[in-house]
């Protein structure tokens, strides 16, 4: 085995859609080793007396969301090229996970500082007044309960909110905005829909009749740009 040193690193930037929106962060690392063990690639071991794979995922994705931009870096022990990476994966990976690239990364994942997202919000009780009102919402303080690991307290979510665009779809509306995710100030968008929410008093009774998605689209860097 080579050293530490010597080791090659590797970034896989994959989609997890469908049914596997309900896989937890924890329970995907460890199908994510499996599936990189079986598809026969020489992945890099911590040293000590517990070896364990080091996989490092970009910015947990929360139970619920679904995703077209996973990035997963870890070290390869010999050369393969990304395409063949590539192609072990995508053998190996279940029907609701694809991979979209393999390459070597640029930069580090605390370079991530927003992420984009699309989300669909479904009830008839969603008008061309409810996309103004959503935008009025977010336009000024916007004030949430959030959890944190010293208890609740109040947040005023508006500031961590880059964009919010808003379009009136045939069963609800669709938003398309972009959120901070950096480790300071990550914004998980299941309070952003909480706030819409509450405020068009929509998404509380008719779970038949009224329901979200979320999707994340891409991870960006501080300056909006793509993340690679």
């Amino acid at each position: 085995m080579v050293s530490q040193q010597e080791v090659i690193s590797v970034r896989v930037k994959f989609s997890k859609t469908g049914n596997l929106m309900y896989i937890s962060h924890l329970d995907l690392a460890r199908t994510m080793q499996r599936i990189i063990t079986r598809a026969g690639i020489d992945i890099w071991y911590s040293e000590g007396f517990n070896p364990q794979p080091r996989l490092t995922f970009a910015v947990p994705l929360p139970v619920g969301v679904e995703s077209n931009c996973e990035l997963l870096d870890f070290k390869i022990n010999s050369y393969m090229s990304n395409e063949e990476i590539a192609k072990r994966l995508s053998d190996s990976f279940p029907e609701e996970m694809k991979v979209i690239s393999v390459y070597n990364p640029e930069q580090k994942f605390k370079n991530i500082g927003y992420i984009d997202y699309t989300i669909e919000l479904y009830s008839d009780k969603i008008t061309k007044e409810s996309c103004n009102l959503v935008k009025e919402l977010f336009s000024k303080e916007c004030l949430i309960t959030k959890r944190t690991k010293s208890g609740e307290k109040q947040v005023d979510i508006s500031k961590y909110i880059k964009l919010v665009d808003v379009e009136k779809i045939d069963d609800g509306m669709s938003i398309h905005t972009i959120l901070t995710a950096d480790n300071e100030n990550y914004l998980n968008p299941e309070y952003f829909v909480g706030a819409i929410r509450s405020s068009l008093n929509i998404l509380k009774d008719d779970e038949v009749n009224e329901h979200y998605s979320i999707i994340r689209n891409n991870m960006l860097n501080f300056d909006l740009k793509e993340f690679i």
